[in-house]
């Protein structure tokens, strides 16, 4: 693991198990447990801690992907929740050198989380037909310093879509059917595609616009996740747990 540099973004964590995130450019960061010198963590490893002006610790992390997605990428529209993305990564088979589309680009968090996977070989184009959210979207690319793997489009998809031969595709629009012709068009012979939506008419949409596209192993899925408090006398679930986010549906493009 490297030193921390100016332009990376820190996850300071109290004591108590509290949480920031802050981007080093900045000079000075407050917290209810004081005042630090962002300055000071620089060329640092993560994983020390910072006193602040209050003689508390505060120690400082890169953050997890699943942290960035949650807690600093802002939200102009609903995320992808990373309990639903990486099943994802995991069914497209995303990894390294992959050509990727993407169909809605909203607030960048699967946006983020695709680049990555691609990595720097690969190469994510990704359509947003609302500039602002575009816009949005490719500060935080910048941000995360990923911007040679994405191509942003800022065009809706009836005007349609610019590259082909792709290895994946994930969708994340209000009536995905509609558009489902073309992206299975634009996909290479064998390629999966992810579809995100929020509910079952939706789903049952997409189904029936599937019946008449060259795609096979089509499977519907949510995923329900729970955590636990942490103590070792008393471990039981959280009274409230993070439910029905939203219905992924995979599917596999055919030979026609």
């Amino acid at each position: 693991m490297e030193a921390l540099k100016e332009n990376d973004i820190v996850c300071l964590v109290s004591e108590e198990g509290r949480k920031w995130f802050v981007k080093l450019e900045k000079k000075h960061f407050s917290t209810h447990v004081g005042l630090v010198n962002l300055q000071d963590i620089i060329g640092r490893m993560p994983g020390d801690f910072i006193i602040t002006n209050t003689n508390r610790k505060l120690y400082f992390f890169l953050p997890s992907l699943e942290e960035l997605i949650l807690h600093y990428v802002k939200r102009s529209t609903q995320i992808i929740y990373p309990k639903d993305a990486g099943y994802l990564i995991l069914k497209l088979g995303i990894k390294q050198g992959m050509k990727i589309l993407e169909i809605g680009t909203g607030s960048g968090a699967m946006t983020l989380i695709l680049a990555y996977f691609a990595g720097s070989t690969g190469k994510l184009y990704t359509y947003e037909a609302r500039e602002e959210f575009s816009k949005k979207a490719k500060n935080l690319i910048e941000q995360m310093q990923l911007s040679d793997r994405v191509v942003f489009h800022i065009k809706d998809i009836d005007d349609g879509i610019e590259e082909n031969e792709f290895d994946c595709a994930v969708i994340d629009l209000k009536e995905p059917e509609n558009y489902l012709a073309d992206v299975v068009d634009c996909l290479s012979c064998g390629a999966i595609f992810g579809i995100v939506v929020p509910t079952t008419n939706q789903v049952s949409a997409v189904i029936q616009t599937c019946e008449n596209l060259p795609v096979m192993n089509l499977e519907v899925c949510e995923i329900l996740f729970r955590k636990y408090r942490v103590n070792s006398e008393r471990l039981r679930p959280f009274d409230v747990m993070v439910g029905h986010t939203a219905y992924l549906i995979t599917g596999r493009k055919i030979k026609k």
